[in-house]
């Protein structure tokens, strides 16, 4: 199914922002994620946190799954971007994966 080019500019857009991007290798490496982990992670609050993965989510680059009062975020493995991504993290430099593995 052939996409209108405003649906590309909202994906790369919302790549577009190098957190956002840090946000999406940390998915990939640690899979499913609370709104909370994520902003303890990057040390962000939990309204900027939201902020950056609404964006996320309304491009479909990522999933959202409400758990209580909880989202929980992980990359959509169905949208064709996610390819793209995983092309980016291969030649993404190492000690970038080595900031983004979480502890918890």
């Amino acid at each position: 199914m052939n996409k209108p080019f405003s649906d590309y500019a909202q994906v790369f857009n919302a790549m577009a922002d190098e957190l956002r991007l840090k946000v999406l290798l940390y998915l990939y490496v640690n899979g499913e994620r609370c709104v909370c982990d994520i902003g303890s992670y990057f040390n962000i609050g939990q309204s900027g946190i939201s902020y950056h993965l609404k964006i996320l989510h309304e491009a479909n680059i990522i999933n959202k799954r409400k758990v209580a009062v909880w989202n929980y975020y992980s990359l959509n493995q169905n949208n064709d971007i996610y390819e793209l991504l995983k092309d980016i993290f291969k030649n993404v430099n190492k000690e970038e994966w080595k900031h983004n593995v979480s502890n918890g």
